[in-house]
């Protein structure tokens, strides 16, 4: 039995820190990110410093891929420096001396947005840096190879599998993946990798720049998936990602459609377990599944299927949600989940019907949305999904 892994990324461009404050202090450029996101009390770059008695907050920048510009230092007085957005990993919060008002904030969207410390004398502790993950990235052996992003970026294996890798991609920094299960169709075991369900759904999107993409294929020849002639499949194309690629183990995640969204609930049964920790999936995002019994858990899930949709009996998938609820015992009670939102699609106004449940050891998410899509059936993926499991995956801890 393997032991449990999961997966992630962040990139962005590197950028000033720029400051003004009450004294003539003047613009800096802010230091190497650290490897944490860390708040008041954090090691500040050389970032925009405010003079003594100054308020003006330093800005850190939005640093390049590996880590991001570190907040800006503070004297007496002073503020703390905020964390700079977007590096894989968050900026550190600026430094407090005596009579500050405390540590920055942390980075919003590195992989680590832990808070910070407490500054000096009369500091604060920083906040946590939003949109992160885990403190340190699992490589796996392929980063050891550093082989470099595959010619055009991506592999094709016909009827097998699928990579795609982003644009960042360099072989040696290990970057999040998402498996794709693609649903019914004979389409999907072609050659063309850019004509696939889950390409032509993700292309353009923060999946396709952040995440290498991995969609394995079935061995029917009409395209749908059957666990026990799959599973196999599945597990030798995982193993050749990881051994081949540079992954983030950490940060590994699963969405599918109809036949492939099954697939996922049935990989997470309470009798697979050893299955699912083959994957180690940080969280999954099924569209349109069924429900097939008592699940392993917790695990984190933004389950989406429409309110009536015609290929599940016009059900709207309470029976699967209930699974995903009881191994992730969560209370009853739910609240809106106000993070996904609505978009156009086929002249409606799509209500991504979102509520998240409260209690649960892992995130609880159900999203029962009107999208006609799929020939009126609401069976299809519907318009905010692909955006809604970005940000999801990427607020996992």
């Amino acid at each position: 039995m393997k032991k449990t892994h999961v997966a992630v990324l962040l990139t962005a461009a590197g950028s000033l820190h720029l400051a003004c404050s009450d004294e003539a202090a003047s613009p800096g450029t802010g230091g190497t990110g650290a490897a944490t996101a860390s708040g008041g009390g954090g090691t500040g770059g050389a970032g925009a410093v405010s003079g003594t008695g100054g308020t003006t907050t330093g800005l850190g920048g939005a640093g390049a891929t590996g880590g991001i510009s570190s907040g800006g230092s503070t004297f007496t007085g002073g503020s703390g420096g905020v964390g700079g957005s977007g590096g894989v990993t968050g900026g550190s919060g600026g430094v407090a001396a005596s009579g500050g008002t405390g540590g920055g904030v942390g980075g919003t969207g590195g992989i680590d947005g832990g808070g910070g410390s407490a500054g000096g004398s009369g500091g604060s502790a920083g906040q946590a840096g939003s949109g992160g993950g885990s403190a340190t990235a699992v490589p796996s052996p392929g980063c050891q190879a550093g082989g470099g992003k595959p010619p055009g970026g991506t592999v094709s294996v016909a009827n097998s599998h699928y990579f795609a890798f982003p644009d960042s991609y360099d072989g040696t920094t290990p970057l999040p993946v998402l498996f794709a299960f693609h649903g019914c169709s004979s389409g999907n075991r072609g050659t063309s990798i850019e004509n696939t369900e889950w390409m032509n759904l993700t292309r353009n999107s923060s999946l396709a720049s952040e995440y290498i993409r991995a969609v394995p294929v079935s061995a029917d020849t009409n395209g749908c998936w059957s666990y026990n002639a799959d599973i196999g499949r599945a597990k030798s194309v995982y193993d050749d990602l990881v051994e081949n690629y540079c992954v983030d183990l950490s940060r590994v995640f699963a969405t599918g459609h109809s036949s492939g969204a099954q697939f996922i609930s049935q990989l997470l049964l309470s009798n697979r377990t050893a299955d699912a920790q083959h994957f180690g999936f940080k969280g999954v995002a099924p569209v349109a599944s069924s429900d097939y019994g008592p699940m392993t858990g917790p695990i984190a899930v933004m389950y989406i299927q429409g309110k009536k949709d015609a290929e599940r009996g016009h059900g709207d998938g309470h029976e699967t949600v209930e699974q995903f609820r009881a191994t992730n015992s969560c209370g009853g009670a739910s609240s809106p989940y106000s993070m996904v939102a609505g978009c156009q699609s086929e002249g409606t106004m799509v209500d991504p019907g979102c509520i998240e449940y409260s209690g649960c050891a892992a995130p609880t998410i159900w999203c029962s949305h009107n999208d006609p899509h799929y020939g009126g059936t609401m069976h299809g993926v519907p318009c905010f999904a692909v955006t809604a499991m970005h940000d999801f995956f990427n607020s996992l801890p």
